[in-house]
């Protein structure tokens, strides 16, 4: 028998002992979730005899499926081979598997976010669409999003203008994707469901494959992941583990009544919470759920440790942005030189537009940091160049990956010419690959149909090399295609990097070829596709960790900095946001501080500025209202000389630059000698609007910050500044999309 007592607390026990049945795990931040989960699996397998091949386990990153591959291992060995994926990962796998079945070719690309967006460019220019009125990526993250919640373009909603446009768009987009026999990351989920919804029989046969699916991050569920969880445990053995005080994901989709209401969803269902933390000081989870004990309808949790009490939470408070920065960097270079290494320490802000000036005093400081959340490696030109070819080797028909290389580097193709071939590609229905066949002189014109022909020629026989897999085809891209050697004529500091991206890519592929059990192309584009910012990311090297609070969910450290802990911005939405009915807002917000405060092992610090300037405009906040939240006994106020410690009361006038003066040994503040910038006056509604910007429109139109406007496709929102114009530029802020700049007359007054 396999020993459970000796290695998992009481509750952990009895989650993992659970075997028939639906079984939701409340696991709070930092309380042993991934131990439970492989454990269950070790006791499925060692002590009831279940074949680890019958056992599916799903989660939302490849690094959280490798951990958990890793743990199986380790207590059941090698070979033990249970099905450990991410959702996408895993419907990818049954569409290349089923796919005759499922209506896709087999050999499918799997377009990311840059060639979703390209796709949809196209589409709006077939459509003769501005691309200034239908953004594509607000288009793509349309289409995204209906299909989420599994609508077509048959069943997406037409109420409006914007909808009846992109309801055409949506119809296109899929027609050209069908023919590129391309999929984007909604389509993994969708077309999944969408196939075992349609084919009984289909649906039963995958179903038959798994007698037991545990879900992690059960609260991130969107609705196609609950549908297609729900399809995939008709016996009912389905374990979930997740936290409702995690559920940060909303604007994607996900839906925390999945976890609120999995009793309902399940009936039957045994509950089990892990409430004891393994991770954080007590004044940490102290901290963390004053900040979560207020949000309504959660499940009740309240996490404890065992751990020592601690240090109190540090708050500071700084004149501005840039002396908030420089706080964060003399605090982090002060820790390092303690002990504490810059690669335990992170930094986490609301918004990416908050790293900016982090990142400046960082190098100003010679601080080495990493931005997570910023340009992947696999986003980079020349990587995608080379990732292209191998797309186009794989797939011809892949309009986007054709687009890209066709003419990269110059071979006298140019855009006439492809926007030609795509125009005949249309008309012959097919691939611009395969129309290349079709061309003649009064088509294309003389001097490209060789051209062309060259490059079809070259492809076809990489084609017929690709049997030699990923690491030797780069190679005869690289040499074949003269990418690197047009690089090298340039002969400039910024080809030399682009060449040692393109080596780096291919030490990768190396990589991929030595440690993957199927070492083919196909594998190799879509395990980089599936990438996370996360997966991507190395925490190895002795660097300051910059991200955004949702890139640091599943993360922790022993020091974090919580940065821009102010109304307005953390959380981003404010209490009036309640009067357009947005309180969920305010919620979400709320658990996502907690996730930020539950990555901290032994040190937070939270800062705020009382000026900031961001997105052009400065602003004067008040602290957040989840600084009030935290018990004020497990607080320590820091001040540097000269800077006031009322925290919890907004701040007056400006103190000017040369009124502050930094900690002794901390060097002269980087603005000290800068004319001082006054104090904007706060209005009311606590937005502050730069008096220039507040004319009223030319129109004579009544439109005040603070007013409530309409627009066709964001809904109901709060004006916070007008720039004037003929037609003047409006800041709005919605409930569900954030801040948009919009003309005045796509708005409609009240």
């Amino acid at each position: 028998m396999f020993d459970l007592s000796s290695e998992l607390n009481e509750q952990q026990c009895q989650a993992a002992r659970h075997v028939e049945g639906p079984l939701l795990v409340l696991a709070g931040a930092g309380s042993g979730k991934t131990r439970v989960i492989t454990y269950r699996i070790a006791n499925l397998v060692r002590n009831h005899g279940v074949a680890p091949w019958r056992i599916m386990a799903v989660t939302f990153t490849n690094k959280a499926a490798k951990e958990m591959l890793d743990r199986v291992a380790t207590l059941l060995g090698e070979d033990a081979r249970c099905w450990v994926s991410t959702f996408h990962a895993s419907c990818a796998r049954l569409l290349r598997q089923y796919g005759p079945r499922m209506g896709v070719d087999p050999k499918f690309t799997i377009y990311d976010d840059q060639d979703q967006r390209a796709m949809v460019t196209r589409v709006l220019k077939e459509l003769n669409l501005s691309t200034t009125q239908f953004p594509a990526k607000a288009v793509a993250a349309e289409i995204n999003r209906a299909k989420q919640v599994l609508q077509g373009p048959d069943e997406y909603p037409q109420t409006d203008f914007y909808r009846r446009h992109v309801q055409q768009l949506y119809a296109l987009y899929e027609q050209r994707m069908r023919e590129a026999s391309a999929l984007d990351f909604g389509d993994l989920l969708y077309r999944t469901v969408l196939s075992m919804r349609a084919d009984a029989a289909l649906a039963a046969e995958i179903a038959g494959m798994f007698d037991f699916v545990l879900v992690d991050e059960f609260q991130d569920t969107n609705k196609v992941q609950l549908e297609l969880v729900r399809m995939l445990t008709p016996h009912g053995n389905i374990c979930v583990v997740g936290d409702d005080d995690q559920s940060i994901y909303s604007w994607r989709g996900a839906d925390v009544t999945n976890i609120l209401e999995f009793e309902k969803l399940f009936p039957g269902a045994v509950s089990v919470t892990l409430d004891r933390n393994y991770r954080s000081t007590q004044n940490i989870l102290s901290a963390a759920n004053g900040v979560v004990s207020q949000l309504a309808g959660r499940r009740p949790k309240n996490l404890w440790t065992d751990n020592a009490a601690g240090e109190r939470i540090s708050v500071m408070a700084t004149p501005d942005e840039r002396e908030e920065a420089r706080f964060v960097a003399r605090t982090a270079k002060e820790l390092a030189a303690k002990g504490t290494a810059l690669s335990e320490q992170a930094v986490f802000y609301r918004t990416n537009a908050q790293s900016r000036v982090l990142e400046e005093v960082l190098r100003a400081m010679n601080i080495p940091h990493r931005v997570v959340g910023g340009m992947r490696f696999y986003e980079r030109a020349e990587v995608k160049d080379i990732i292209a070819y191998l797309r186009l080797i794989q797939n011809p028909a892949d309009h986007t990956a054709f687009v890209r290389v066709v003419n990269t580097p110059p071979r006298g193709i140019g855009k006439t010419t492809i926007d030609r071939l795509i125009e005949l590609a249309v008309a012959k229905e097919c691939s611009a690959f395969d129309a290349i066949d079709f061309a003649d002189r009064d088509t294309l014109g003389a001097a490209a149909i060789p051209k062309l022909a060259a490059f079809k020629q070259m492809v076809q026989r990489w084609q017929n090399e690709i049997a030699e897999g990923p690491f030797f085809l780069a190679g005869r891209v690289i040499e074949d295609s003269g990418y690197v050697a047009r690089l090298e004529l340039e002969n400039t500091a910024e080809a030399d990097a682009r060449i040692e991206n393109v080596q780096e890519l291919v030490g990768s592929i190396e990589d991929f070829v030595a440690d993957a059990e199927e070492p083919t192309l196909d594998n190799f584009l879509e395990l980089i596709t599936l990438q996370t910012d996360i997966d991507a990311a190395n925490f190895n090297a002795d660097q300051l960790t910059l991200m955004t609070v949702h890139s640091a969910k599943g993360l922790e450290f022993n020091t974090v900095f919580v940065t821009g802990m102010e109304e307005g911005l953390f959380p981003l939405v404010r209490s009036e946001d309640a009067v357009l009915g947005d309180t969920d807002a305010i919620d979400e917000e709320r658990r996502l501080g907690y996730v930020a405060l539950t990555r901290a092992r032994q040190k937070l610090y939270i800062t705020r500025a009382r000026e900031r300037r961001l997105y052009g405009n400065t602003r004067s906040n008040p602290p957040s209202r989840f600084i009030g939240n935290i018990p004020s006994d497990i607080v320590r106020h820091l001040a540097a000389e000269g800077v006031k410690t009322e925290l919890l009361s907004p701040p007056s006038t400006r103190r000017s630059y040369g009124d502050y003066r930094a900690p002794v040994g901390a060097g002269t503040p980087f603005r000290s000698a800068m004319t001082p910038r006054p104090a904007p006056p706060r209005p009311k509604t606590d937005i502050w609007v730069d008096p220039e910007y507040s004319q009223l429109p030319e129109s004579g139109s009544v439109l005040v910050p603070g007013q409530i406007v309409g627009h066709a496709r964001f809904g109901k929102g709060r004006v916070v500044s007008v720039q004037p114009g003929a037609n003047p530029k409006v800041e709005v802020e919605f409930p569900a999309f954030g801040r948009k700049v919009l003309l005045f007359s796509y708005l409609e007054i009240g």
